[in-house]
C-alpha cells in the first residue's frame, strides 16, 4: 500500500488568504490552531476544503510559546494519521509557503526525519542555553518546515514544559525526539545524519524551491545557502 502524504499548517491564522490559497491544491492538508481565532479567517480556511482544528491554549507558554507550537503541531499531526491514515508528513508554520511544492513532495516521500537546514556553530554569539551540554549559537536545525513520518513526528512533538526555559523550541523538539529514542543528544551534522535524521535544502536547491517566510519577508533557502549556515 502507497504511503499517503498530508500536510499540516501550524499555528495562528494572521496569513490566512495566503497560505489557504496556496495549499488548497494539495490533497490532506490540516490547519491546527487555536480557540479564538477570528471567525471570518477560519471560514475562509474552510472555504478552500483545508479542514481547520481548534485546541484550547496550554495554560503556560513556555520560552517562545514552545507549549503552543509543540501542541498544534502534534494534534494536526495526530489528526491526519488517525482520520486519514497518513503515513508521512510536511509540518509547515503558518507563515511559511513553500512553492513548487509539487515536485518537492516526491523527492521527500521515504525520509523517516527530515529538516530544510542546519544552523552552523558559531553563527550567532548572543544565544546561549543548556541542555546536555552547553550552546553558544544557533546550532540547532530550522523548523519552519519538518517533514516525516507521521510515528516520528508525534514524538518529537508529544510534550510540554513546565518551566521557562530558554532553550529555543528548535533545539527543544530535537531534544525531545533524540531522548524519546533513546539517542543521545547532539546538534552536530554528522552525528544527526548518522542516527536517522536528514536534511533537505539540496533538494529545494535542485526543484527551485522557495521556503518563504511571510513574516520575515525571506527566502530561506537563500538565506541558508547564501549566509552558509548548512553544513554540506
Amino acid at each position: 500500500m502507497e504511503c499517503k502524504q498530508g500536510i499540516v499548517i501550524q499555528g495562528p491564522t494572521e496569513y490566512y488568504k495566503e497560505l489557504a490559497d496556496y495549499y488548497q491544491q494539495f490533497d490532506y492538508v490540516v490547519w491546527s490552531t487555536w480557540e479564538g481565532e477570528p471567525q471570518e479567517n477560519i471560514d475562509y480556511i474552510e472555504s478552500k476544503n483545508i479542514e481547520v482544528i481548534q485546541s484550547e491554549l496550554p495554560s503556560f507558554n513556555g520560552y517562545m510559546n514552545v507549549n503552543f507550537q509543540v501542541l498544534s503541531t502534534f494534534e494536526g499531526v495526530k489528526y491526519l494519521a488517525e482520520a486519514y491514515n497518513i503515513g508521512e508528513i510536511l509540518k509547515v508554520r503558518s507563515d511559511t509557503i513553500v512553492t513548487n511544492l509539487d515536485k518537492l513532495l516526491p523527492r521527500l516521500k521515504g525520509k523517516e526525519l527530515s529538516f530544510m537546514a542546519l544552523a552552523k556553530e558559531g553563527v550567532r554569539k548572543d544565544c546561549y542555553y543548556e541542555l546536555e551540554y552547553v550552546h553558544t549559537s544557533h546550532d540547532y536545525p530550522a523548523d519552519n518546515v519538518i517533514y516525516g513520518t507521521a510515528s516520528n513526528l508525534g514524538t518529537m512533538f508529544n510534550f510540554q514544559v513546565d518551566e521557562m526555559l530558554s532553550i529555543p523550541p528548535e533545539a527543544l523538539i530535537t531534544w525531545n525526539y533524540l531522548v524519546s529514542q533513546d539517542i543521545n543528544f547532539n546538534l552536530k551534522y554528522d552525528y544527526l545524519i548518522d542516527n536517522g535524521i536528514s536534511f533537505f535544502l539540496q533538494e529545494c536547491l535542485d526543484e527551485n524551491v522557495k521556503v518563504n517566510w511571510l513574516k520575515r519577508k525571506v527566502n530561506l533557502v537563500d538565506w541558508y545557502k547564501d549566509k552558509t549556515v548548512y553544513e554540506w
